[in-house]
C-alpha cells in the first residue's frame, strides 16, 4: 500500500532513524560486511560510513562565461596600459637625451666657434658605439 511520507525523501528516512532497509542503504551493506572483516578494517569501515557520501552541488553560474571573457579582456587592457607607459617612459627619455646632446654642441665661444670639448667628447662617443656594436657582432 501507500505510506505517507515514504519514498518521497531520503534524508526524512535518515532524520526518523527507522532501521528499514532500504535498497542501496550503505550502512545496512556495511554491517554485514563488518561481521566477516578483521578490526583493523572494521576501523577503516566505521569511519568512511561517518561521513556524509554527498557532496553539494554548485549551482551553475549563467554569466560564468561572459565574466571569464571579461576578467581576459580587462588583463588585456592592463598589459597593453603598462606596455603604453613604458613606451612613453622611453621615448621621454630619448627626447631628453637629445635636448641636452643638441644643446652642448650649440655651445659656442665668444667668437662664435663651437665648443671643442663638447664637439669632440660626442664623436668620440659615436666611435665608443660603434666598436661596441662591432665587438658584439663580430
Amino acid at each position: 500500500g501507500y505510506d505517507v511520507g515514504r519514498g518521497a525523501s531520503r534524508k526524512r528516512d535518515r532524520l526518523d532513524g527507522d532501521e528499514d532497509v532500504i535498497e542501496g542503504d550503505e550502512t545496512e551493506m556495511n554491517r554485514g560486511k563488518k561481521e566477516s572483516i578483521g578490526n583493523d578494517e572494521e576501523e577503516e569501515l566505521q569511519t568512511t560510513t561517518e561521513e556524509p557520501s554527498y557532496k553539494k552541488r554548485h549551482k551553475s553560474d549563467p554569466l560564468h562565461h561572459a565574466r571569464k571573457k571579461a576578467e581576459l579582456r580587462k588583463a588585456e587592457q592592463l598589459e597593453l596600459t603598462s606596455q603604453k607607459e613604458q613606451r612613453q617612459q622611453t621615448e621621454g627619455q630619448k627626447v631628453q637625451s637629445r635636448k641636452t646632446k643638441a644643446r652642448k654642441l650649440m655651445k659656442r665661444t665668444r667668437r662664435g666657434q663651437p665648443v671643442m670639448k663638447n664637439v669632440i667628447g660626442d664623436l668620440l662617443g659615436k666611435i665608443r658605439s660603434e666598436v661596441g656594436d662591432e665587438g658584439e657582432t663580430g
